[in-house]
């Protein structure tokens, strides 16, 4: 493979180096200055072209370097292997998974639809935004339910059954004058949450109470329906529409109240759990006492089981009560994994958790006490020389700081006499022109004068 830079012509080559511009002149006999010129910037040439041959591979491999080294640090897993990773610009992280195999369940099943394009979860038939290991979330689209609004009257889903509710980090949100918005368990069919704005005359970037309000909703929400009740009569027939919507988004895309009548649905975040046994996970049983949580570690080595936690996690099980909007279960199991100390990835796949570099990192307070930073498996330690070692440590940088100094100034030195030597030589040349000149001149001189006197001796005679 050649460089770019050897694709040269003749006629480039030689406009650029001051060589020979056409044919008829290249078979033109050149006297020995011409050539031993031609040679001088035909070595020239050469030597910078291995020269740029060099600097580009260097370039090569300086880029291939970079990228091995991102490949490192990325390298913790997110998928199981030979899985798909991604849908669209969204990654798709174990557990939940696409294609056969690939997931912890049929809930964590996701779809990859429209030309591998948009994922959607399938059991809940819910478009997947973004999902998250470490929160234990996925953001997903729930529909906007409108009331006297000639759209389309859709319900959030039922996640009844299911390792999904409702954040409380979502807030519940009525548009319209005059809107009071409910939330209705499905199966108790009684008031979970709601809220009521006023009409008035305010600006449409607010959601304080006047034409739009908004709510919590209660801890482990996960099925509920949406209704409206006009306030005192009034306003009955105005067009409203209601929706959970991710509040950290809200706040994020909010600009108009009533902008959201042209929408079909919002982001609503979901938290996930893994409703299992310490024995279904780890495939031995621990002693729990039920108390509120117990602490089996599987941080060192690996547990040959179908899912769970493996090498690296840091893994709970907890046993408490979980109140629903419809129920109660009590002594219900859930396994909460997450990666150790020091490390980051997917706690729940074998490897899936990488030693993070501290010493890379802007917080470690090892160099701001004059420490040096040493990464270990799963940490960082700092090491802070002695006086002694200080000492060598100065004399080594005094040393390298010298010898650097002393190389620019033998560099300059070099450079001054070299100029110094070019200059005599031009000085020595035209102190020998002056001379030869002054010669010519004196024997014009001569000439001269010797001319008359052999013209005046006939005279004399």
């Amino acid at each position: 493979m050649t460089a770019p830079w050897d694709d040269v012509s003749i006629s480039t080559w030689s406009a650029s180096y001051g060589g020979i511009a056409s044919s008829s002149d290249m078979e033109a006999p050149l006297n020995e200055k011409h050539m031993l010129t031609y040679k001088q910037e035909n070595e020239e040439n050469r030597g910078s072209r291995k020269q740029r041959n060099m600097v580009g591979k260097m370039i090569t491999h300086v880029l291939l370097l970079c990228f091995f080294v991102i490949e490192v640090a990325s390298g913790a897993p997110t998928a199981k292997s030979g899985c798909q990773k991604q849908c669209g610009n969204v990654s798709i992280p174990y557990p939940f998974g696409i294609g056969s195999g690939c997931f912890l369940n049929e809930w964590f099943e996701v779809l990859c639809i429209k030309d591998n394009t948009i994922p959607l979860l399938r059991h809940i038939k819910q478009e997947v935004i973004e999902i998250s290991v470490e929160a234990g979330t996925i953001l997903v689209r729930n529909p906007i339910t409108f009331w006297n609004c000639n759209r389309e009257t859709r319900q959030s889903p039922n996640l009844e059954g299911s390792p999904f509710v409702f954040s409380q980090k979502n807030r519940f949100t009525a548009v319209g004058c005059g809107a009071f918005g409910l939330l209705i368990s499905s199966k108790l069919s009684t008031n979970i949450a709601g809220c009521m704005s006023t009409c008035g005359e305010t600006g449409n970037h607010s959601c304080s109470g006047i034409n739009c309000c908004q709510t919590n909703i209660p801890l482990n929400l996960n099925s509920f329906k949406t209704t409206f009740h006009a306030v005192d009569g009034e306003k009955e027939k105005v067009c409203k529409y209601a929706f959970l919507v991710d509040q950290d988004w809200f706040m994020s895309n909010f600009t108009d109240i009533y902008s959201f009548k042209e929408m079909v649905d919002v982001p609503v975040l979901l938290e996930w759990e893994l409703y299992y046994s310490a024995f279904d996970v780890f495939g031995t049983s621990f002693e729990t006492n039920k108390s509120t949580w117990s602490n089996p570690k599987c941080y060192w080595d690996s547990v040959n089981s179908e899912y769970g936690c493996y090498r690296n996690s840091t893994c709970y099980t907890y046993y408490n009560d979980i109140a629903t909007s419809s129920s109660v279960i009590f002594n219900q199991s859930r396994v909460e994994c997450s990666c150790g100390w020091g490390f980051e990835g997917n706690p729940y796949l074998i490897e899936g958790c990488k030693d993070i570099d501290e010493c890379k990192e802007d917080s470690n307070s090892c160099t701001q006490y004059g420490g040096v930073c040493q990464n270990d498996f799963g940490g960082y330690g700092c090491y802070y020389p002695s006086h002694n070692e200080h000492s060598v440590l100065n004399l080594i940088r005094i040393g390298i700081g010298s010898i650097i100094g002393l190389l620019f100034v033998l560099a300059g030195a070099w450079w001054l006499y070299k100029r110094m030597k070019e200059g005599g030589r031009v000085a020595s040349l035209d102190g020998n022109r002056e001379i030869e000149l002054k010669g010519t001149e004196n024997s014009n001189e001569a000439s001269n004068v010797l001319i008359p006197l052999v013209a005046s001796q006939p005279q004399l005679q």
